[in-house]
């Protein structure tokens, strides 16, 4: 099985749009965009979809997370995102809340955080928000489309709660010494007409799943009812005579049921236990709505004029196989010029510089991506009753200290999971907690000394293009969301300026499928870091 991420759009939305956006565990491509289309319908869209035939769509396989850090870009690559990476957070300093670094998310942030008249949360903003870290095959940060809070809830149910040798021992010599109370706990606990658990969970024995399901009924061992008498009078005996023992299976009980509550609130998210709300009856795991911006917050950010980040490079030096490159004025060096710039028109056969250049040409490059503004985002903390939240920190943190160990406390239980691979910068567990984002950025290329009526061929006003930069960067990926802005040929000056950049917009589109671009953030790596 694989995992896809899947868009699917009616026939008369908006390009620049998806009505449904997940993420899909699938043998195959088809198969994913057929449960992803399942899983629309269950969501009970207003108005419902057309058939999957009908509908617009796209598959993308999502990537394994490897090492985030590990990178294999070039020194020219490493060139462009260190000044791209300088720039921003020079601009964003005083707000940001750690190491800026750039993130590679070609679907885009969708911005309406909320819609309607009933204020519902957007679902595609919260998954975004939700996204797992995950590294490129050259070792930049992306955003790959599986969920931090489906990870959560996974590691979550891994999680047991373990006793050291010692107190093991002690255990043991205290449940001999009161091994007639125990039994009689038992007996007075079928008598009264309950009945073990069939299976009995894992590493629990009788007495503490009697002691569970008592704890459940009633809260509180010391609150059973007065029809429970005699069991709350053994209860009392044994609680004498192994105090110790009594107190150590009665924390695994309560550490237990809070990863219980915490699997449930993240996996069954509600309004009482502070999921958000989607729709009439749809709702997400809960990400603390103080700390979430407003639609006109990040509208107000992404339409300022001051907020625009700009790179330039400049290319001379042109050969059948590379260019000289200087990017923002730093020294210049050799780069493959299939790498630079490639660029495909109206979905055809891709081109790159070497179709337009030759030894005497020069280009310059502009990039700009205008309205760099950011927020930030936190997962609904558990709260102390268990009732609401789902994110506990705390759990986390002994899991990473104490699996493995001689320790009492939680530990992941069976081999699933390790810390090593999960815990700690650059592992798998791991999100963002600042997001970075711009209006789809511009590419300005100016060429000078060039083939001026092959690109003025190639390339003309309003025909959709997909452009990949340095080998890095790809803007344009989704159907229509990019295109020739414009061409102008001056021939006094032997130049021709190509502009690229967003399609201007026919009608509205709703504020829930509008989309910003992603530059990057502030990456937290749970348990330190989040």
């Amino acid at each position: 099985m694989s995992t896809f991420r899947v868009f699917l759009a009616r026939p008369d939305t908006p390009k620049l749009s998806w009505d449904f956006v997940s993420t899909i565990v699938a043998p195959n491509a088809t198969k994913a965009a057929l449960y992803g289309y399942d899983k629309w319908l269950t969501e009970n869209p207003k108005p419902a979809p057309p058939l999957l035939a009908k509908c617009r769509q796209m598959v993308n396989p999502v990537k394994q997370m490897t090492v985030v850090h590990a990178s294999t870009v070039s020194p020219g690559q490493q060139t462009f995102i260190s000044n791209l990476e300088k720039q921003v957070a020079d601009k964003l300093s005083s707000q940001l809340d750690g190491t800026y670094h750039t993130v590679i998310y070609p679907p885009g942030f969708n911005y309406g955080i909320t819609y309607g008249g009933n204020g519902y949360y957007n679902r595609a903003t919260l998954e975004d928000i939700d996204s797992l870290l995950g590294a490129t095959s050259d070792g930049q940060m992306d955003l790959n489309g599986s969920y931090f809070s489906t990870l959560y809830a996974k590691l979550m149910g891994a999680v047991g709660f373990g006793f050291s040798s010692a107190d093991i021992a002690a255990m043991n010599k205290q449940d001999t010494a009161a091994a007639a109370q125990i039994a009689s706990i038992l007996a007075e606990f079928t008598d009264a007409g309950w009945s073990f658990s069939n299976p009995l969970p894992k590493n629990t024995s009788k007495l503490e799943d009697a002691f569970n399901q008592l704890t459940d009924k009633y809260g509180s061992l010391d609150d059973l009812p007065d029809t429970l008498s005699a069991l709350r009078g053994a209860i009392s005996d044994y609680k004498e005579l192994a105090r110790s023992s009594y107190k150590l299976k009665q924390t695994r009980s309560e550490a237990l049921r809070r990863t219980g509550a915490a699997i449930a609130s993240v996996t069954t998210p509600t309004a009482d236990n502070g999921g958000m709300q989607t729709g009439d009856t749809s709702y997400y795991p809960g990400f603390n709505p103080a700390k979430l911006p407003t639609a006109n917050q990040l509208i107000g950010g992404l339409t300022t004029p001051g907020n625009a980040v700009s790179i330039s490079i400049a290319m001379s030096d042109f050969s059948s196989s590379s260019s000289e490159l200087s990017i923002a004025g730093s020294a210049g060096f050799d780069f493959p010029i299939g790498g630079i710039f490639d660029v495909s028109i109206n979905g055809s056969v891709s081109y790159d510089l070497s179709r337009y250049t030759s030894s005497s040409s020069t280009v310059t490059m502009d990039i700009t991506y205008p309205g760099v503004t950011l927020f930030s985002s936190q997962p609904s903390a558990m709260s102390l009753d268990n009732k609401s939240g789902w994110y506990d920190n705390d759990i986390l943190q002994e899991v990473v200290e104490k699996t493995g160990n001689d320790a009492t406390g939680y530990q992941f239980q069976g081999g699933e999971f390790s810390v090593a691979d999960y815990f700690g910068p650059g592992k798998r567990f791991s999100r963002l907690k600042t997001f970075v984002i711009s209006q789809q950025p511009t590419v300005v290329l100016t060429f000078t000394g060039a083939d001026s009526h092959r690109i003025q061929s190639d390339m003309q006003a309003n025909w959709s293009a997909s452009i990949n930069l340095l080998g890095l960067f790809a803007v344009g990926e989704t159907s229509g969301s990019y295109t020739v802005q414009s061409v102008e040929a001056n021939s006094a000056e032997g130049t021709v300026k190509v502009t690229f950049g967003p399609p201007a917009v026919s009608g509205t589109i709703p504020i829930e499928k509008q989309i910003a671009y992603v530059l990057g953030g502030v990456a937290a790596y749970p348990p330190d870091q989040i």
